[in-house]
């Protein structure tokens, strides 16, 4: 198993202007992802977090 790699400084990201309808669907898009990401690697982060 790796240790984990320090973190790197995130850069602010350009985002174009959406409509508000593209921004709301986009959210829903992101959420789904974090919530399907954190059911599958749950054991994996809360061993790091530990």
């Amino acid at each position: 198993m790796t240790q984990p790699q320090s973190r790197q400084t995130l850069q602010p990201i350009d985002l174009p202007p959406l409509p508000d309808e593209a921004a709301v669907a986009l959210i829903e898009v992101l959420r789904e992802l974090l919530f399907q990401f954190k059911g599958h690697y749950f054991g994996q982060l809360c061993r790091y977090h530990a």
